[in-house]
């Protein structure tokens, strides 16, 4: 057995718990069925952590995406990129700007080979199989009902939609034609917030009308094999945007609408849930037991980058995974001190660059991803734990056989726990205010 060990003062340690012989009295057990095959860990591409990483000399350059991709680092394999601007990127953008051009004979994707796809190309060099799934944070203003790229929604034309449908599989093969594969598509980022940032309304029932109708037969036409996904769903509902009986119903207004649908179903290949959203995860698991779930976007703090909060996003993981997620996606990998974005909301990020000076720091939330993905590598399956500290452990057992336990102690002082492995218990020491991973 190896332990790998992060307190607050000490980050990244190889250390010798105290073991004893356990008793079986309240030891960890897995008591259920295992979680679907793990796709895998990642973070979100944007301009503003592209901006930052840029700015650094080739060699820390090369330290922060092998602390972030590297089989040594965090070894991120599944990453989320933003179709046009994301609320993280240097400003508003999409990749068809040009107003009541239908055809789409101005669609470029020319500004993202200035921040986006260096950033992208960077961490191929080090993860050559890095997968991608990819979401709209808006489409083109022009497209909307009110021209403009924070809320509003899509006009309720039969060519609007087809041209939309039309700019997402572009968006799609562009990319694929610089060497970046996106496996799926999620049709809308938080597709129920009127945000100051790029964002666009819809109901779940005009997202599973656009899937059914517009999007799955372009796909389907083009041969595309590119999924796509119902997602990236937050919550139920923005008030007064949806029947006062549906308000706040995450699981009915998106999952069930979408997928209750057959002819939209056979299009859906998963449903991807970020913040709030996560409340759905035991809704759409019983209904669709077959439909993958996959968390994407981490909470985002703000900004402080604080242990307490560090501690808080495990406990989103611990949510995420025993709901039968089968990825775990950070939000912002890279960002400037204080995280503040171009509109003024500051967020944690797992790595802080500080432009000025070329100082790099990392920060407790990106021990916590790595405390996993170092370890739990795409195709393990988490197993279900009961018994005492079940709610602060998460197990996963790798294709290879090998058992990873993770603990989180937010205690002021040492836990001493016991798991059950192969039939035989173990206790172990686990220090104080610590992230802890055991390898068996």
């Amino acid at each position: 057995m190896k332990c790998f060990t992060t307190t607050p003062h000490a980050a990244w340690r190889e250390t010798s718990p105290a073991t004893a012989t356990g008793t079986g009295v309240n030891a960890l057990h897995v008591e259920g069925s295992a979680g679907p095959a793990l796709l895998g860990f990642g973070g979100c591409f944007n301009e503003l952590g592209a901006r930052e990483l840029l700015s650094l000399d080739q060699a820390r350059r090369q330290e922060v995406l092998a602390a972030l991709f590297g089989a040594e680092g965090c070894a991120f394999n599944f990453c989320r990129l933003p179709i046009g601007a994301s609320d993280y990127a240097l400003g508003w953008y999409s990749h068809a700007d040009t107003p009541g051009d239908y055809a789409l004979e101005h669609f470029s994707i020319e500004r993202d080979r200035s921040w986006l796809l260096p950033y992208i190309r960077a961490a191929q060099e080090v993860r050559p199989g890095l997968a991608f799934f990819a979401s709209p944070w808006s489409p083109p203003a022009w497209l909307k009902e009110h021209d403009r790229y924070n809320g509003s929604r899509l006009r309720a034309e039969s060519r609007v939609y087809a041209t939309y449908a039309d700019y997402l599989l572009r968006f799609v093969q562009a990319y694929r034609a610089e060497g970046v594969e996106i496996a799926q598509l999620h049709v809308q980022n938080e597709p129920n917030s009127d945000q100051k940032f790029p964002s666009c309304l819809w109901t779940g029932a005009t997202m599973r009308d656009f899937i059914r109708d517009h999007l799955g037969p372009r796909f389907e036409a083009a041969g595309e094999t590119c999924e796509i996904w119902a997602g990236t769903i937050e919550r139920g509902a923005l008030l007064g945007w949806q029947p006062e009986s549906l308000e706040g119903d995450c699981y009915h207004n998106w999952a069930h609408t979408i997928l209750s649908d057959p002819d939209a179903r056979r299009h859906v290949k998963g449903v991807g849930y970020q913040w709030n959203g996560k409340g759905a995860l035991a809704q759409t698991r019983a209904n669709w037991p077959d439909i993958p779930l996959i968390q994407t976007e981490n909470e985002c703090g703000n900004g402080l980058n604080s242990w307490p909060y560090a501690f808080y996003v495990f406990d989103l993981m611990w949510h995420h995974f025993n709901g039968g997620c089968s990825a775990y996606v950070y939000w912002n990998m890279i960002l400037a001190p204080g995280g503040e974005s171009t509109w003024g909301w500051k967020q944690n990020a797992m790595i802080t660059v500080e432009s000025s000076t070329g100082a790099v720091t990392y920060n407790p939330e990106f021990y916590v991803m790595k405390h996993l993905s170092h370890f739990v590598r795409p195709g393990a399956r988490h197993l279900p734990l009961r018994g005492d500290q079940a709610a602060l452990s998460l197990l996963f057992q790798n294709t290879d056989g090998s058992r990873v336990l993770i603990m989180a102690n937010r205690c002021n002082t040492p836990v001493w726990m016991e798991v059950e492995i192969d039939g035989l218990p173990h206790r172990l020491e686990v220090s104080t205010r610590s992230l802890n991973t055991f390898i068996f």
